[in-house]
């Protein structure tokens, strides 16, 4: 038997880039490859590329965030019964760590290793900022790299993955473009968010950040930082600022109020539904706020 410490060690040493170094044959005498994936962006990405060969499930429930979540027991068994665990990386699922115990004995679980595949490599990283699924070009380099793997670990069905993921990425490319022509017309390019986690989205396509509000997630801004944001508002003429659907923020409110701000929702992606279009819709709902917010 093979514990999951041991698993987790495997795909350790065992990148994305040296897949075929590290895997055995797959047999699919017990049914379809089993993959799991740890955030809802992800998800998008894999049932996109694998469609109908692969059975696509998430680790993390609709609702509950990368950041704050805590591994139940049934986690352990989810993982020893997928063949390949998608992550997101940049530490985001440094939770995974504290996977341990035996493994599922679970009959319909013939593979004998798991391949864990890291989807942030390749991407040029801004600092230890994990949420780089929010710039769709490198959702491109993620869902690239999700599809290396299941044509390495499942050659029967490679010609399916690569079309899927073909189309998919074209798709992806029409997004940015619509995105870069949109925002090409807008009047301002400021914005304040709550959370620093519109960086590659605004880096890529040409916002500026003016400050974040809470610079590290769960800890509350220092007065001196406050009064930097609200001289930052003042300074550059900024009339919006977003927070998150998933929180209620009181600081948000406070600064609003006081400095007569529209507030607006701007969604992270961290968590949300599991289908094949939800990453594009969200994206695109997110493009709509800004523009109702900018223009």
């Amino acid at each position: 038997m093979i514990t999951l410490r041991k698993l987790i060690f495997l795909a350790l040493i065992c990148p994305v880039i040296s897949l075929h170094a590290c895997r055995q044959p797959v047999t699919q005498t017990g049914g379809k490859l089993r993959i799991l994936t740890t955030i809802a962006p992800l998800y998008s990405f894999a049932k996109n590329v694998a469609g109908d060969e692969a059975i696509v499930d998430n680790l993390i429930p609709s609702g509950v965030g990368p950041h704050e979540y805590s591994l139940s027991p049934g986690d352990a068994r989810k993982v020893s019964e997928t063949r390949i665990l998608i992550i997101n990386g940049v530490k985001l699922e440094a939770w995974l760590n504290k996977l341990q115990g035996p493994a599922s004995e679970s009959p319909t679980n013939d593979n004998k290793k798991l391949i864990i595949v890291d989807t942030s490599a390749g991407v040029e990283l801004i600092g230890n900022d994990p949420h780089i699924w929010l710039s769709p070009r490198n959702a491109i380099m993620q869902v690239k790299n999700i599809r290396d793997a299941l044509v390495k670990v499942d050659p029967d069905n490679s010609e399916t993955y690569t079309k899927n993921s073909s189309e998919y990425i074209q798709r992806l490319g029409n997004l940015d473009k619509e995105i870069r022509n949109e925002i090409r017309t807008w009047k301002q390019n400021r914005i304040v968010t709550y959370h620093p986690a519109f960086k590659y989205f605004a880096g890529e396509y040409g916002l500026e950040l003016a400050v974040v509000i809470q610079e590290t997630p769960e800890i509350e801004p220092s007065p001196k930082h406050i009064a930097h944001v609200i001289e930052t508002i003042k300074s550059k003429g900024i009339r919006a600022i977003f927070t998150e659907p998933q929180f209620s923020h009181k600081i948000v409110t406070s600064l609003a109020g006081d400095l007569n701000l529209q507030v607006y929702s701007l969604d992270t992606l961290e968590t949300g539904l599991f289908s094949k279009e939800w990453y594009e819709d969200s994206i695109r709902s997110n493009l709509q706020v800004l523009k109702k917010a900018l223009n």
